[in-house]
């Protein structure tokens, strides 16, 4: 009789898990980039992903674990793909402007990204963890330039996280679009202690130095295009 080998026929239903995982992961991001105003529900995603509803209920326990995942991966991206720009930003103000443009600017691109976003952030706030992080960061350069209008560091962070996941709900339920986004860094900016003029200023050198940042990407990204033709 043949020996069985646990420990590969576990490997082997370890990776057949990942992949039927992925598949619905796949399913669910088509479905909110695709049906926006309209609620996305379990039996919806598992017929795109070709999988029996009771499938998904192996792997998440609910629509909300779900969603956390996409707006933690959401999230991530986001953050990896501002992180040039904000670091490229000397004043600490200014690289909060900055990342609060490209993160509204990027939600705004797909509503949908701020509905899920807005989910998450709401329902499981460690999903942004390292928009947090660096968020600290710069609050701590602002405290330490003596520039914190606030009393503490944490009470700071907590009045941006506020007002960029409102802002970010309002953009996922169309009550407000990119052209109301530096108004809405400038509110952020005000917040902490940026004096009107300088608010305004900040908020003017990010919007440029987003769309200069935007610009690169695009042109890196056509570049790997033609490299792949070739």
């Amino acid at each position: 009789m043949a020996q069985i080998n646990m420990k590969r026929r576990a490997e082997i239903g370890a990776a057949k898990r990942a992949r039927t995982r992925a598949v619905i992961l796949e399913a669910a991001h088509r479905l909110y980039g695709a049906v926006p105003g309209e609620p996305v529900k379990v039996d919806a995603v598992m017929q795109a992903a070709g999988l029996a509803k009771g499938t998904f209920y192996v792997h998440y326990r609910d629509l909300a674990e779900l969603e956390a995942e996409l707006g933690s991966g959401l999230v991530s991206g986001i953050d990896a793909k501002l992180q040039p720009a904000r670091l490229a930003t000397r004043d600490p103000l200014g690289r909060i402007a900055v990342a609060t443009i490209i993160l509204l600017d990027d939600l705004a691109a797909v509503p949908s990204r701020a509905r899920l976003v807005t989910r998450a952030a709401v329902n499981f706030p460690e999903v942004d963890r390292g928009i947090q992080a660096h968020l600290q960061e710069d609050l701590a350069g602002v405290r330490a330039a003596g520039r914190l209008a606030l009393p503490s560091q944490e009470l700071a962070a907590r009045v941006v996280s506020a007002i960029v996941v409102q802002a970010a709900r309002d953009i996922g339920e169309d009550r407000l679009g990119s052209k109301e986004i530096p108004d809405i860094v400038r509110a952020v900016l005000r917040a902490i202690g940026c004096a009107p003029a300088d608010a305004a200023k900040h908020t003017e050198q990010a919007a440029r130095n987003a769309e200069r940042f935007a610009r690169e990407i695009s042109r890196s990204g056509d570049s790997k295009k033609r490299e792949a033709s070739q």
